[in-house]
């Protein structure tokens, strides 16, 4: 599909000015937002950039083949130093061969007047390949640029943002949401019925995946458990049965307990899904501080990633329970 496929990402499109184009650029958002759409876009424009406009489809049919000489993507979970600057000792990569970034972005141009490495998901960086990078974001040659996507903002070293442009996209709004999903034929599904946090793409995915009850499922077991209807064993069964990592499911319980504090707070009632909770009494201090303890055992997780799940769930399902009346 085109860009003009995602209206919340063509407006991001358009404000490309290739005249006046840094030579690394920073694609931020959140996940499912479409960074990868628009920065492959944002990539096809500046290795099309030639004064002969017909060569222009030559150079996406080999862009969409990944065959282009003059475009180089990384696309792992982890990007180690090997990936920007291999050396003799390194080991075999069955993807990229004994390819590296650097050494791609150092040879002048085949076929276009530009160059473009393309990285994807460069929080996951290593600080020693982050190091390696560095040393071509400081002395660009003028035909190379650099695209990167990243879905957690201030992950990279400090230095490595003073060199490049950010472009922060944001998640679009529910009414937008739901427009696209009409366009796309989706009208029997709204943005409402997913976390706020979920992205289009996330919710494409998870109507095609036929998961689009994932969460409706999660808020109905969270009201028996605060009812008495299940007790706790039940309800961490529950959680242990739903098809998404742990980081996911403490996402599920931050959405709820925050969709409750907001309603509080702003004493605004709540509908559809929600309306059941709005009989319980909470102190929003402790809620408050429910939040703040899941969004330590996710930094955590990220850090360490061998944290007892059972555990957790006890744990949080206790404090949870005694908290509501």
């Amino acid at each position: 599909m085109s860009i003009n496929s995602y209206p919340w990402l063509e407006k991001y499109y358009q404000g490309i000015n290739l005249a006046n184009l840094p030579h690394a650029i920073i694609v931020n958002g959140p996940k499912g937002v479409g960074k990868k759409i628009l920065s492959r876009e944002i990539a096809k424009l500046i290795i099309s950039n030639e004064e002969d406009i017909s060569t222009n489809n030559d150079h996406h049919s080999l862009m969409n083949t990944n065959t282009h000489p003059d475009f180089y993507e990384i696309n792992k979970d982890v990007i180690k130093v090997g990936d920007i600057s291999r050396r003799e000792n390194d080991k075999w990569d069955p993807e990229k061969g004994k390819k590296d970034a650097l050494s791609f972005l150092n040879l002048t141009p085949s076929i276009s007047l530009n160059k473009v490495l393309l990285m994807h998901n460069v929080d996951s960086m290593t600080l020693s390949a982050q190091d390696a990078l560095l040393k071509s974001l400081e002395e660009p040659a003028p035909y190379a640029y650099i695209i990167m996507t990243t879905s957690r903002p201030y992950s990279l070293k400090t230095t490595i943002y003073s060199r490049c442009q950010t472009l922060n996209i944001k998640n679009p709004s529910n009414v937008e949401i739901n427009s696209w999903l009409d366009n796309r034929g989706l009208s029997d599904h709204s943005s409402l019925d997913f976390p706020s946090y979920y992205s289009p793409l996330m919710i494409l995915n998870s109507i095609e995946d036929s998961n689009e009850r994932v969460f409706k499922n999660f808020v109905e077991s969270f009201d028996l458990f605060l009812t008495n209807k299940i007790n706790q064993t039940e309800f961490i069964k529950s959680l242990n049965d739903l098809d998404l990592d742990l980081i996911e499911k403490l996402n599920f319980i931050i959405e709820m307990l925050k969709i409750l504090l907001s309603s509080q707070i702003l004493k605004k009632p709540l509908n559809g899904i929600y309306r059941s909770f709005g009989n319980f009494e909470f102190s929003n201090l402790k809620i408050s501080n429910i939040i703040n303890d899941i969004n330590d055992l996710k930094f955590n997780f990220y850090k360490v990633k061998s944290i007892n799940e059972s555990h957790i769930f006890n744990y949080l399902c206790s404090d949870i329970k005694s908290s509501f009346k």
